[in-house]
């Protein structure tokens, strides 16, 4: 019903239009270089939504509602020329809105590198940790099981000396050491893991930022044709002008 009503809305000002051409008024044409080149749409006079690049008009003032994509509406007149040809160059400006989402979205990708990034990136540092830890470890226990060995097959007094006075007592130190460091550090790998597992569970079902383009809404808003029960809203009307 709503599209059927937008059509015959848009079927009485077209009538009107080539009753005016009709009475003699000629028409130029109005070429638009709008920025972004590829998504804008206008709406022509408040009642015709097109999304063209080029329009034929009859001469006089006509105006022209111009949307895209984050950006807000530019609101203008023009003043077209019979027989002549016109170029309309426009600039969008970004939506107060859209600067807002990408402040936002920007804190959101800060809190994810926070609760997600660093936690992950500090479970790899002491995983590295604690790998290094095991390797002095095992050659603290080999280097003490070769002193060991030493002692049991040397018959040398001196070395026999050597060994049990000074060579197995600081292997023993620092296997003892070794040992400690590795239990520490896997500890520290241990609860870091943890904490990035619970980070990731946590932060896994946040929601990124959603843009509400407010601007849309009201440029979707702004064509409106009479009806039986007061007029409807014909947002999706687009008629093709030539």
């Amino acid at each position: 019903m709503r599209t059927v009503l937008a059509h015959i809305g848009c079927v009485a000002v077209l009538s009107g239009l080539l009753v005016r051409e009709a009475e003699g008024q000629s028409t130029g044409k109005v070429r638009l270089l709008v920025d972004p080149g590829d998504t804008y749409e206008f709406i022509l006079d408040g009642t015709y939504r097109l999304q063209k690049r080029e329009i034929e008009l009859i001469e006089g003032p006509h105006r022209l509602q111009v949307w895209a994509p984050t950006r807000s509406i530019v609101d203008t007149t023009i003043q077209v020329k019979g027989g002549e040809n016109m170029e309309l160059l426009l600039r969008l400006p970004y939506a107060a809105e859209y600067g807002q989402y990408q402040q936002e979205m920007a804190r959101f990708r800060r809190q994810q590198w926070l609760q997600r990034a660093l936690p992950a990136a500090v479970t790899v540092g002491t995983g590295a940790f604690a790998v290094g830890s095991f390797l002095r470890y095992r050659n603290a226990y080999n280097d003490l099981q070769d002193a060991e060995a030493s002692y049991a097959t040397e018959s040398v007094p001196r070395e026999v000396t050597q060994l049990k006075e000074v060579t197995l007592p600081d292997r023993k130190d620092e296997l003892q050491r070794s040992r400690t460091t590795f239990f520490v550090a896997g500890g520290v790998f241990a609860l870091s893991a943890a904490a990035t597992i619970y980070a990731f569970l946590r932060t896994g079902n946040v929601e990124p930022p959603a843009f509400q383009d407010k601007e849309k809404v009201r440029f979707d808003g702004l064509v409106w044709v009479p009806g039986p029960t007061g007029g409807t809203w014909a947002a999706g009307a687009t008629i093709p002008l030539r």
